[in-house]
């Protein structure tokens, strides 16, 4: 009996941690290479995923996540932005794309800084619908979920 309900807690506490892990901190070589690229970010949050840390936080007035491999090299970012803040083709494309009110905005940028595309989620309609489309800066569609 003792083994069985051992067996179950390991089993349980395993299937709830997901992919997804908060920690304290990152390694040495990603806390240098952050502080070094986003001084002044505050509320930072860490999570490790499979083989990244990841960075929640506000810099420059947006909100932003930044993900680093183990040896301190910048993967992606993603800054939250005003729909005032981007390009008018992204925005052209977004409205026609959905008459429904954009929600939010995310500006994905690769490692190198060349701006990888901007994600636009438009409103829910109900609670189990989310919409979002990937636009270039040019106004042309990547995707659409």
């Amino acid at each position: 009996m003792k083994k069985m309900l051992l067996f179950a807690l390991v089993t349980m506490a395993f299937l709830s941690t997901g992919c997804k892990h908060r920690i304290g901190q990152a390694p040495n070589e990603v806390l240098q290479t952050f502080a070094t690229m986003f001084p002044g970010a505050t509320d930072v949050e860490w999570s490790r995923q499979i083989s990244a840390f990841t960075a929640d936080f506000y810099h420059d007035q947006h909100e932003k996540n930044a993900q680093f491999d183990s040896t301190g090299t910048l993967l992606r970012t993603r800054t939250g932005m005003s729909i005032y803040e981007v390009p008018a083709p992204v925005m052209e494309t977004a409205r026609k794309y959905s008459n429904r009110k954009i929600d939010n905005v995310y500006l994905f940028e690769r490692s190198n800084g060349a701006i990888a595309y901007y994600m636009v989620e438009y409103r829910q309609e109900t609670l189990f619908s989310t919409t979002q489309i990937n636009i270039l800066a040019d106004g042309t569609i990547l995707s659409a979920l």
